[in-house]
């Protein structure tokens, strides 16, 4: 990055990291803080949980937002006939995954792919949707064509996807050490699991096994923190965000202590400002801030809060989050 900023003859950059982008512009920060002109980290990762603790936060927050979604398909029964209570439509997920089991759809959509769909609605709400109705078009009227399209079958270039699965596991297994004894990862996962986190957890440990194997040592990871000349940057954080869960946000924000933290209350969201989720509360003290320069007041704890829009309806037009005039308010 900093190669990068050299090419372009710029003296200061501005930066905008999402989820593992906030990771790497921590990084950046510490090593570099005079570099810096205005940085948005946005869905915060935890740098001490790099990347094994992390990964195991993760199972139990994906499972608390899979029973999210699970509780609004309840919610509109009358629309998808998936079941009138958590319990039920939970049962009836199981089923449908079961169903995939014995027979897959065109001999590819069994149950792991379900659960790759699916768990999209861990990370957004915007999906949720279309995703409960083709879960409704295969349960109710055996129609599997909208899962289908839902999941998007195998990619057409899989030398694309294989490479990128490749670049994923170059890094996160270098970034720093993983444990290498196998026996604590399936000590560590079991546990979670039998805690009733079966959703993500053996998924999450499948894809990241490489790193138990590989061949070049992890390295020793940058310590966060701020440094002399490093400006305020922007913290953005939604409070149910499974991918990185909330207290990275906390823990980083303490790390800087110059930063400000906005907080997305009840946002669930992974990736909160300038997203297709609406919230125009966030967007606007984004914009402000890379704009020109505006921050809101430094306060103990969150700096500012915005309240996250309302979970999606059938049928409804989606609608902008909180009023720009709120976020007019915080920065006074």
């Amino acid at each position: 990055m900093d190669a990068i900023r050299q090419a372009l003859g710029q003296h200061k950059i501005s930066y905008y990291g999402y989820s593992y982008g906030t990771y790497l512009g921590s990084v950046y920060a510490t090593l570099f803080p005079t570099r810096v002109r205005r940085m948005v980290l946005d869905s915060v990762v935890r740098p001490s949980g790099v990347w094994y603790d992390d990964n195991l936060d993760q199972d139990v927050a994906f499972q608390k937002r899979f029973e999210t979604f699970l509780t609004w398909i309840a919610r509109y029964d009358a629309v998808y006939h998936l079941g009138a209570t958590h319990d039920a439509v939970k049962a009836n997920y199981y089923k449908i995954r079961a169903a995939l089991a014995k027979s897959p759809v065109n001999g590819q959509l069994g149950p792991d792919e379900l659960d790759d769909t699916v768990q999209a609605d861990a990370y957004r709400d915007y999906t949720w949707v279309d995703h409960a109705q083709a879960l409704s078009d295969y349960f109710v009227k055996h129609d599997p064509q909208p899962l289908l399209d839902q999941w998007g079958g195998f990619p057409a270039d899989d030398f694309l996807t294989q490479n990128n699965y490749a670049v994923y596991e170059a890094v996160q297994c270098v970034d720093r050490q993983w444990p290498t004894n196998w026996a604590k990862w399936e000590h560590d996962n079991w546990k979670l699991y039998r805690q009733g986190n079966e959703f993500l957890t053996w998924g999450n440990v499948w894809y990241n096994a490489p790193c138990a194997y590989w061949p070049v040592p992890g390295g020793t990871p940058v310590k966060i923190q701020g440094k002399k000349g490093l400006p305020p940057i922007l913290l953005v954080q939604a409070t149910e965000d499974a991918a990185t869960p909330y207290p990275g946000a906390v823990e980083v924000h303490k790390r800087f202590p110059n930063s400000r933290l906005l907080v997305e209350n009840g946002g669930i969201n992974h990736g909160v400002a300038l997203t297709p989720n609406g919230d125009t509360c966030a967007n606007t003290l984004v914009s402000a801030y890379l704009g020109w320069g505006a921050l809101p007041p430094d306060r103990p704890g969150a700096d500012a809060r915005c309240q996250a829009p309302a979970l999606p309806a059938p049928g409804a037009t989606a609608k902008a989050g909180s009023a720009t005039a709120d976020a007019a308010a915080i920065l006074k």
